[in-house]
């Protein structure tokens, strides 16, 4: 009788590790909903919270350029009169550059709340992973206070 309860354990075991596994890996490999705005604008910083001035900002549509900008003095960046789904992009200069779907458009919330982009554009070693792209800037804002902790 011990040698079946230890059996059981085993496979009890074998099921759990075969569960959390195939979580995790669903879990990486789930896409980002894209996000759902009012128009395109926003701020690009780096990882310490300065301006990345100068930088090319694009909105792909079928994997070409349909609309392209810069950052200003201030890192700000505008599109006017956009609609439709896009690959927001934050071209790579020193730094990593920066990739998320999104959607300009009807969406009466995205009206209402009228959210900004704030990018953050990880080291320039990095691939996309290292930058980081918020619509809160609650949330912008704790991500650079926690990237400068020392």
């Amino acid at each position: 009788m011990p040698r079946g309860n230890n059996i059981s354990r085993v496979l009890m075991v074998a099921v759990v590790a075969c569960c959390c596994a195939w979580s995790a890996a669903s879990a990486q490999v789930a896409p980002d909903r894209p996000l759902h705005l009012a128009r395109v604008a926003g701020y690009v910083v780096d990882t310490k919270g300065k301006p990345v001035v100068h930088v090319e900002v694009t909105l792909l549509k079928d994997d070409a350029v349909a609309y392209k900008t810069t950052t200003d003095d201030s890192g700000a960046f505008q599109f006017d009169h956009v609609v439709g789904d896009f690959w927001f992009r934050v071209a790579r200069t020193e730094n990593a550059p920066a990739v998320r779907e999104i959607h300009v458009g009807d969406l009466i919330e995205s009206y209402l709340e009228r959210k900004k982009l704030y990018v953050i554009v990880g080291p320039g070693a990095c691939a996309d992973a290292c930058s980081s792209i918020f619509t809160s800037k609650r949330e912008f804002d704790k991500a650079i206070k926690n990237k400068n902790r020392h």
